[in-house]
C-alpha cells in the first residue's frame, strides 16, 4: 500500500501515541497488542471527539487481525494521566475483516469493540468464511473473537462443504479454532423458519440444534422431513448426518394430549404429488 510522506509521519505518531498504554495493560492478561493504522488519503485527528479518521483504502492491524475499509474511525479514551486507549474502531464502505485465515466480507459498515473483541457488521451480503465452513446474512453478522461465537441475523445461512446447508432467520454458531488458525463450526442453534438440506433430504422446523461432535441435528416444532415426494411430520426429529438416518419422535418431555404428540407419515407411492 502506497503511503505519502505526510501520512507516514502521522501514522508513526498514532502508533507511538497508543503503544505504551496498550502494552502496559498486558499485565492483566488481556490482549493489548498495539493497533497500527494505514491510509492513502491521510489520517485526521479530532481532539474534541477523541477520534482518528483514516481515509481512502484505510487499514487497521492488531496482531494477525486486519480491518480494511474506505474509511476507518478509531475512537479512544483519555485518562487523567494523558494516556489514550482505542476503545472502538468503526469501518465504513467495502468492509473486509481478516482474522488470520478466516474472512468476514461483504459489509457496508462495521463496528469493533476492542475491549470486548466484538464485531458487528451490517450489509446485504455478509459472510464469515473459513476453510470448510461459511456463515452468511443479508442484514447483520456479529462475531465475538475471544468467545468464538458468530450470530447471523436476517436470511441467515450456514454451509459445510458436501454435508449440510442450514437456513433460518437467526443462526447462533459456536466455533472452534484449529491449529492452523482456521475456524470450524462446532455447534449451531437455528431459530425460526429453519430449513436443513443434506444430500438425502430436506427438513423444516421452528428451531434446530446441530452438534459437530455427534453429527446429529435435532429439530423442534412443526417438523417436516422430506425425502423425494414422501413426508414425515411431527414436533421433534433427529437427523444423523453421518449415516443419513432420520428419526421422527415424540417431543421430549411433552405432557400434552397424546393425539397432539403423535408423528405422521405421508408416503407417496405413485410418484405424483
Amino acid at each position: 500500500m502506497k503511503i505519502t510522506l505526510l501520512n507516514f509521519f502521522i501514522f508513526v505518531y498514532v502508533i507511538s501515541f497508543f503503544e505504551k498504554p496498550l502494552l502496559s495493560k498486558n499485565k492483566n492478561n488481556v490482549d493489548k497488542t498495539p493497533i497500527e493504522i494505514y491510509a492513502e488519503g491521510g489520517i485526521e485527528w479530532n481532539k474534541n471527539k477523541k477520534v482518528y479518521i483514516a481515509k481512502k483504502n484505510a487499514e487497521a492491524t492488531k496482531g494477525k487481525l486486519k480491518v480494511k475499509a474506505d474509511l476507518l474511525e478509531a475512537y479512544y479514551d483519555e485518562s487523567s494521566e494523558k494516556n489514550s486507549d482505542i476503545k472502538t474502531l468503526n469501518a465504513l464502505g467495502n468492509v473486509l475483516i481478516n482474522d488470520n485465515k478466516t474472512i468476514i466480507k461483504g459489509g457496508k459498515k462495521a463496528s469493533y469493540n476492542i475491549r470486548k473483541e466484538h464485531f458487528i457488521v451490517f450489509g446485504k451480503k455478509i459472510s464469515l468464511v473459513s476453510q470448510n465452513d461459511s456463515v452468511s446474512s443479508n442484514r447483520k453478522l456479529e462475531f465475538w473473537k475471544s468467545k468464538n461465537i458468530a450470530i447471523a441475523t436476517g436470511e441467515a445461512e450456514a454451509i459445510r462443504d458436501s454435508k449440510y446447508v442450514i437456513n433460518a432467520d437467526r443462526l447462533v454458531t459456536h466455533l472452534e479454532t484449529l491449529k492452523d488458525g482456521n475456524y470450524e463450526i462446532k455447534k449451531i442453534i437455528a431459530y425460526n423458519k429453519v430449513i436443513i438440506k443434506t444430500n438425502n433430504e430436506i427438513a423444516y422446523s421452528d428451531k434446530a440444534l446441530y452438534n459437530k461432535d455427534s453429527e446429529v441435528c435435532k429439530l423442534f416444532g412443526n417438523v417436516k422431513l422430506k425425502k423425494g415426494e414422501s413426508f414425515l411430520t411431527g414436533e421433534y426429529a433427529e437427523m444423523n448426518l453421518i449415516n443419513g438416518i432420520s428419526k421422527l419422535l415424540p417431543y421430549p418431555g411433552n405432557k400434552i394430549r397424546e393425539q397432539e404428540n403423535r408423528v405422521k407419515a405421508l408416503i407417496n407411492t405413485d410418484g405424483n404429488e
